[in-house]
């Protein structure tokens, strides 16, 4: 039923997050609705879950047979009950994992000839913006090119509207069409020296040794005593190679500002990107300020 089926697509940087939780709030749509991201951050941000959790598929690499013997009788429950399905920063969803949703959803839903087994799909986001970390774009699926056929172009600004020049070289970035006036104009915000710079913010780096080394410096500058925390790896599948998120031996201050690696209470903000910093550290916990709360940090235990 194409008539069920929207794809919402997002030009720049509107308020797309409003419309959402505007659609998801609304009084007017008698229907059970879930909201969802392709991330932690994004979820948070519209008051919803990953995707991930939400189809309880993990990281979404195994196969469908297997989701459907081992899946939470509460996700599957959900599954049945949803009549509206909102994915937020669809560009980072690739095409596998968008088979994998629809597949999973006709399983469960006994209905396999309408998308996501009749779930009413709304997609949120910009292709111009992040890919898909492995796989591609969600719209060479070809279950997206059957039934994602109505398109809505979100056109207006609202975000920086009172600042053109900036919206401007936003848009230009965007394209890929950047301007020598716009280079210019980004360039009165290039500081040469470190002092010029707010310490609040978060630093990005081209390669991972310039990150180690500056924060081995910021961490010399606190004068607490350091803690080395040293993870213990068991691989049973010697196929998997050691390459993890987080390497073997992690050393923390007490002042040391830290950010999480993976989504641990995504409605609380507490997800992959979040900031912190240390205010306590215990032999298997460390305790952080996180949001304005106080966050004990336990050992985390991770099969692969």
């Amino acid at each position: 039923m194409k008539e069920r089926i929207f794809l919402l697509l997002v030009a720049l940087v509107v308020e797309k997050s409003y419309i959402v939780n505007q659609i998801a709030q609304s009084e007017q749509i008698y229907k059970t609705i879930h909201i969802t991201a392709s991330t932690g951050k994004a979820a948070y941000l519209i008051n919803g879950v990953t995707i991930h959790a939400f189809a309880g598929i993990e990281t979404g690499v195994k196969s469908v047979d297997y989701y459907k013997r081992h899946m939470h009788p509460d996700i599957k429950n959900t599954w049945l009950e949803t009549d509206v399905l909102i994915i937020d920063e669809i560009s980072m969803i690739n095409a596998q994992t968008f088979d994998l949703l629809h597949l999973i959803a006709c399983e469960i839903r006994q209905c396999y000839d309408e998308l996501f087994g009749g779930v009413q799909v709304i997609a949120c986001g910009d292709f111009f913006q992040l890919p898909p970390v492995t796989g591609q774009f969600v719209f060479k699926s070809q279950i997206w090119q059957h039934y994602m056929t109505e398109v809505l172009v979100l056109t207006q600004c609202f975000r920086q509207k009172d600042d053109e020049q900036f919206f401007g070289a936003l848009n230009e970035i965007r394209f890929g069409q950047v301007s020598n006036q716009t280079i210019d104009y980004f360039m009165t915000r290039c500081f040469e020296k470190n002092e010029n710079l707010n310490s609040k913010y978060t630093r990005l780096f081209f390669r991972n040794i310039e990150v180690d080394v500056y924060n081995n410096q910021k961490m010399e500058t606190i004068k607490q005593a350091g803690y080395w925390f040293y993870a213990k790896d068991v691989i049973k599948n010697r196929n998997i190679p050691c390459a993890f998120q987080i390497p073997a031996a992690v050393y923390l201050k007490i002042g040391a500002i830290v950010m999480l690696v993976r989504n641990n209470y995504v409605e609380e903000g507490l997800c992959n990107g979040t900031i912190g910093t240390v205010i306590l550290i215990e032999n298997n916990a460390v305790w952080v300020m996180m949001n304005k709360k106080e966050v004990k940090m336990n050992v985390s235990k991770k099969k692969f």
